[in-house]
């Protein structure tokens, strides 16, 4: 057996090269919860059976238990493989219900009428109505880890309808056992050496594409800056200007004049 020592671990950008990365891999529930975690892939929900990167998987069996949630419902699928995996869809949260006084405030306006109208027609449908106990189903989604436990998000979901569905997802899980994860993935050095390049140029034209859209912010700024700077300079020669100007002068003919007249006046002025 292969131990995880001797296995190469590729990094992210030769996952596209990888026969399980973008695939529902058909998996046993004992398979997902024996999936392994490594580091640096935690926030990917990037899973390794061997050295095969999984994130999308498939899973069918018996719906065992059905846990009711806030906003979500938990399926514990079990496939008779020594393990049992929860399987968890999102429901839709119920409306609060409003007090009276508040609705009657509502009622007042054209708005609020509408607005009630129209959420009382859409009523969220049930979400899997005919998956209970006890039913075959085959569930679809991402791995996750929650509280130390594997989970399946669901994005997906398959009625089973009859043995031969089952038996059909059995020989699929067995095919790809044999074809696909029973050896490690094996890449050759100048597959591994292209994509590092790819990878590398990639990188560069990002970070080309993030200093041009820094220096055009740059330059935005300091056109508004300029433009502001002018905008108060005007303003202060304005003021300036208005401050210094000479007060206007009296018009000539408003002076007044003083005549004088000659002649022979007594002490009365007769």
């Amino acid at each position: 057996m292969t131990s995880a020592d001797t296995l190469v671990f590729y990094p992210s950008y030769c996952f596209h090269l990888s026969p399980t990365i973008n695939k529902w891999c058909p998996l046993r529930a004992s398979d997902i919860v024996g999936l392994e975690s490594r580091p640096g892939f935690e926030v990917q929900d990037v899973y390794f059976h061997l050295n095969h990167p999984i994130r999308w998987v498939r899973i069918t069996g018996v719906v065992v238990a059905i846990d009711e949630y806030y906003g979500r419902r938990v399926y514990t699928i079990d496939d008779s493989t020594g393990a049992c995996i929860e399987c968890c869809v999102t429901v839709p949260v119920p409306a609060k219900t409003k007090p009276l006084w508040a609705i009657s405030n509502e009622a007042s306006s054209d708005a609020a009428k509408t607005k009630a109208a129209e959420s009382s027609t859409e009523e969220p449908a049930p979400v899997l109505p005919d998956v209970d106990v006890g039913t075959i189903v085959e569930f679809r989604g991402s791995v996750s880890t929650f509280r130390e436990h594997k989970q399946v998000k669901v994005l997906k979901t398959i009625t089973v309808r009859s043995t031969s569905q089952e038996v059909l997802f059995w020989n699929k899980i067995r095919d790809f056992r044999r074809d696909v994860l029973s050896r490690p993935w094996v890449l050759e050095r100048k597959e591994v050496r292209r994509c590092q390049k790819l990878a590398n140029a990639e990188g560069d034209i990002q970070e080309k594409k993030h200093s041009r859209r820094k220096k055009h912010r740059s330059d935005k700024n300091a056109l508004e800056e300029s433009q502001n700077g002018r905008q108060i300079e005007n303003s202060l020669r304005n003021a300036t200007v208005k401050s210094t100007k000479p007060e206007r002068s009296l018009p000539s003919h408003t002076k007044t004049t003083k005549t004088y007249v000659e002649g022979q006046y007594d002490a009365l002025g007769l």
